[in-house]
């Protein structure tokens, strides 16, 4: 991944992030993206350079962009061993043509050669495209956060 890849990246990924945790119900729009910022400067202290994540890129022979992939080889909070996936996505315009599996097994492969004996993920409820190529991939659902509305005045 090249600087300007990041720096596009990390925006892009901070707005997705925010308006993925409004939409769940966990933040308020007004501090959503900035609440993403932060969470991704402590995740990231060094940017590109921060000990144990991985960064990737996929482009087309052409260079055109394919996607990318952040994955942590020593995520907070998880067991040793584990790799943790913080953000996969194709790039629009080139979904649907199995570039996501792809980038899934390439993140795979990659936490493996690194040692790594699982690995894990987040996805959002609601996005049933990414749940059913993870599914089909062999993930396992290890654990489940429910919520429910409730009418006002109640």
């Amino acid at each position: 991944m090249t600087s300007a890849d990041y720096e596009g990246l990390k925006s892009k990924v901070a707005k997705e992030f925010a308006a993925e945790q409004v939409r769940a119900g966990n933040w308020n729009e007004r501090d959503a993206v900035r609440l993403a910022a932060e969470q991704m400067d402590v995740l990231l202290p060094q940017g590109m350079a921060t000990p144990g994540t991985l960064l990737l890129t996929a482009r087309t022979m052409e260079g055109a962009m394919v996607g990318y992939f952040w994955v942590s080889l020593e995520p907070q909070g998880h067991a040793t061993g584990e790799a943790w996936i913080y953000d996969i996505e194709v790039a629009e315009a080139m979904r649907g043509r199995g570039y996501g599996r792809l980038l899934l097994e390439a993140a795979e492969r990659e936490a493996a050669e690194r040692g790594a004996s699982s690995i894990g993920l987040n996805v959002f409820g609601s996005n049933h495209v990414a749940r059913s190529l993870y599914e089909r991939s062999g993930y396992e659902i290890s654990a489940m956060l429910m919520r429910k509305s409730l009418p006002a005045g109640t």
